[in-house]
């Protein structure tokens, strides 16, 4: 067993593993392919028979560069969400740098300790599937190579002793470690027992602390596309990934499937409190109102307000099947009506967003289907109904350089027709008219040839005490559906019209053979709404769609026909242990607490059923328990005693060579030899195991020159093993307990060697 080889190898899976999972955390096969040739040509290079080494002080230099340009990036882009990216850029070029230094076991330590920080970062960047595997697989051989780390370091200290003791005058040569099969095992099986000990830790410390996370379990910029809040100074929130979000069968009133002629939009959060020293855009927690529908298999649609069920015109059905996607917010099309779902799920209704969240996930995780009874343009008696409440009234934008911004644009715009106050006060339904020609025009203004949509924010900087809105309007002019939607909002908002700002997905993708909408994740959008009368709000997306219909077609591969099979793996990644929370953590300790007091009671069940049907077969009377018992305690110990015995006989069959010896005769053999058994185990207890491939007169000799006394010990026991296993000899009573007598003088001269 080459322990340093071995040990080679170890550190470069695990740095395999770590610049893996960052590539995946990025989606970046780049990142994989030049991590992975670069951590492979340095290994090659550094221990090959030359052993190349880059000079230390240029390591130096190249870690202290990277540092420095991770600072700027983020001081750039001071974000949570970019900070463990940023320092994984950092961790992996230190990394990819110290694997062309001197390999010390202090190197080896600072390599280690460098792949622990990429793969932590890695894991707080994103929570997917994939990431999930390699941090479980990098954690898993982490136990191994730290054992043999310190077989590793130990052989260096030793080999480092052995050479100043050569250079004093009558310095003795230590021990060889034993080398062969028997140390190999028996480090397969410590470092098993340390795989399987972590991965109960682990699962431990994942129930006892749970996930805490205000996006309701997704964690990571890129987990799913979708964000139920928006921040503007963060550059990394566009997702770009082909990955199929979830799918949506869109049933027109008369049932049948089809597309629409135009972009489904499907809302998931709505957001209209803006936080401008931020930049963030996040949804009216302090509301009430809020009502609870329960669903389940066979309880068919809830009903959101009487009025709704008695509808039959243009209500159309959304029928949603989640893939990789978990989350709690419901997407729908348009103004819901009902909810659905085969699955116990408990559904909100935010009556005055027509938002729906889903309240139940838990352990039992986010909800796979739903169905949603909608229509597109409702009146407003039965928006009113469903709202069930009187609208609340938006604040005005806070702030005020947006106003100025906008008055200019109206001013530029020269709408003719306008409704004046005058004419509002005459005819108030000239309100809804006057706002609805406004924010088209603001749309117009948007989407025109001034503005430019990008996904790349590397150049939009941030400017002390300046407004991300009013960059994006007055210095920039480019960003994603982000900065368009709340620039159409802010412009609103500032001259009196109430709008707000919607997150979701857009879908334009629709599959003709299973007749349904692909989602994925590359179309998250955010878009404006704006409150066209006085229970109704009107869809306005100021982002030119087509740059948003070329970004999304250029995400498809060909790899996207074979994510069905990916997909729900990712779906119960998300939905289980992504989204694991204090909630989940709850109902999993009830769940666990009524399933063993359930079991207990099954298992007693089950046994007093057992028991009475063997009393009733064998007519064995009141007394027929006991002795089932007493019968049963007997099977026990024999099947006990049969596995030592087997145990013994196997043991005969790998340390003797007897594996085609009938079991009869391994039997004996293993009774009749049982010293030599015992004296092994000595010598592996004293540290002078006996190697598979040393025969026991070499393994005599080799124990003489270090021990001479136990040496002479084991050599009488060699001799009357080869007596019995080589010369006939069958053992009586008497000799077998001299054979045991031999035991106690060798474990004797261990103890004092």
């Amino acid at each position: 067993m080459n322990v340093a080889l071995l040990f080679r190898r170890a550190v470069l899976l695990l740095v395999f593993l770590s610049i893996a999972a960052f590539a995946a955390s990025e989606r970046s096969g780049w990142v994989l392919v030049i991590g992975g040739l670069l951590a492979v040509a340095a290994t090659r290079i550094t221990d090959g028979p030359r052993k190349r080494h880059l000079p230390a002080w240029a390591i130096r230099f190249g870690v202290f560069v990277g540092i420095g340009w991770g600072a700027v990036q983020f001081m750039a882009r001071p974000s949570p969400d970019e900070a463990p990216r940023i320092v994984a850029y950092v961790v992996l070029g230190a990394l990819l740098l110290k694997l062309w230094d001197r390999k010390t076991p202090s190197d080896w330590r600072q390599v280690m300790a460098l792949s622990i920080v990429l793969v932590v970062a890695s894991a707080l960047a994103s929570g997917d599937f994939l990431v999930g595997v390699l941090v479980i697989g990098y954690a898993v051989a982490t136990i191994a190579t730290t054992m043999l780390y310190h077989l590793h370091a130990g052989a260096t200290r030793a080999e480092d002793d052995r050479r100043a003791a050569a250079l004093r005058p009558g310095a003795l040569a230590p021990m060889e470690a034993p080398h062969g099969a028997a140390p190999m095992r028996h480090l397969r099986r410590l470092a098993g027992a340390g795989v399987v000990l972590g991965i109960a830790l682990s699962a431990m410390v994942f129930v006892m602390f749970p996930r805490e996370s205000v996006l309701g379990g997704q964690s990571g910029n890129r987990q799913s596309g979708f964000r139920p809040d928006i921040s503007l100074w963060s550059a990394g929130r566009v997702s770009l990934s082909s990955r199929v979000a979830m799918t949506v069968t869109l049933l027109d009133p008369r049932g049948a499937a089809g597309p629409l002629t135009l972009p489904l939009r499907l809302r998931g959060a709505v957001l209209d409190v803006y936080s401008g020293p931020d930049g963030k855009w996040r949804g009216n927690t302090t509301h009430a109102g809020d009502r609870s529908y329960q669903t389940g298999p066979a309880q068919g649609f809830q009903w959101f307000a009487a009025e709704a069920r008695l509808e039959r015109s243009n209500v159309w059905t959304q029928v949603v099947e989640m893939r990789s996607l978990a989350s709690e917010h419901v997407f729908t099309a348009w103004l819901p009506l009902a909810v659905a779902s085969e699955e116990l799920r408990s559904f909100v209704l935010d009556p005055r967003t027509a938002e729906i969240t889903e309240a139940t996930a838990g352990i039992v995780g986010r909800p796979r289907s739903y169905s949603i009874r909608m229509q597109g343009y409702p009146s407003g008696a039965l928006a009113r109904a469903v709202a069930g409440a009187t609208p609340s009234e938006l604040a005005e934008f806070p702030v005020p350089e947006v106003r100025v911004i906008a008055e200019r644009i109206l001013a530029d715009a020269g709408l003719v027709d306008l409704p004046d106050e005058d004419a509002i006060k005459a005819d108030p339904q000239l309100k809804w008219v006057r706002q609805r020609r406004i924010a088209a025009m603001f749309q117009e203004y948007l989407s025109g040839a001034k503005f430019a949509y990008t996904t790349d924010l590397s150049a939009f900087r941030r400017v002390e005490g300046q407004d991300p809105i009013v960059l994006f309007m007055e210095r920039y002019r480019f960003g994603h559906c982000e900065y368009f939607a709340s620039a159409m909002v802010a412009l609103c908002r500032s001259i009196g019209i109430e709008a707000r700002v919607v997150t979701g997905y857009m879908a334009t993708e629709y599959d003709t053979v299973s007749e349904r909408y692909v989602i994925r994740e590359s179309g998250a959008h955010a878009w404006a709404e704006v409150r066209t009368g006085e229970w109704q709000w009107g869809t306005f997306d100021p982002s030119p769609i087509a740059e948003l219909l070329a970004i999304q077609q250029a995400n498809r591969t060909w790899m996207d026909s074979f994510r069905w099979v990916f997909d729900p793996i990712e779906f119960a990644w998300n939905s289980q242990f992504a989204s694991f929370d204090s909630r989940a953590q709850a109902e999993l300790v009830e769940r666990v607490g009524a399933g063993t007091r359930g079991t207990g009671e099954w298992i007693a069940e089950q046994s007093k059923e057992l028991l009475d049907a063997a009393n009733r077969w064998f007519r064995l009377g009141p007394a027929g328990a006991l002795w089932l018992g007493l019968v049963g305690v007997t099977l026990a110990i024999a099947t006990t005693a049969v596995w030592v015995v087997g145990g013994r006989a196997r043991r005969v069959a790998r340390e003797l060579g007897a594996g085609n010896e009938r079991f009869t005769r391994r039997i004996a053999l293993g009774r009749d030899v049982a010293f030599y058994f015992d004296s092994l185990d000595a010598l592996e207890r004293a540290g002078c195991e006996k190697p598979r491939n040393c025969t026991p007169r070499m393994h005599v000799q080799a124990l003489q020159r270090v021990n001479p006394a136990a040496g002479l010990a084991f050599a009488a026991v060699v001799d009357r093993f080869y007596e019995i296993r080589y010369g006939g000899m069958t053992p009586s009573r008497a000799q077998r307990a001299a054979a045991d007598a031999l035991i106690p003088p060798l474990r004797a001269a261990l103890a004092r060697g």
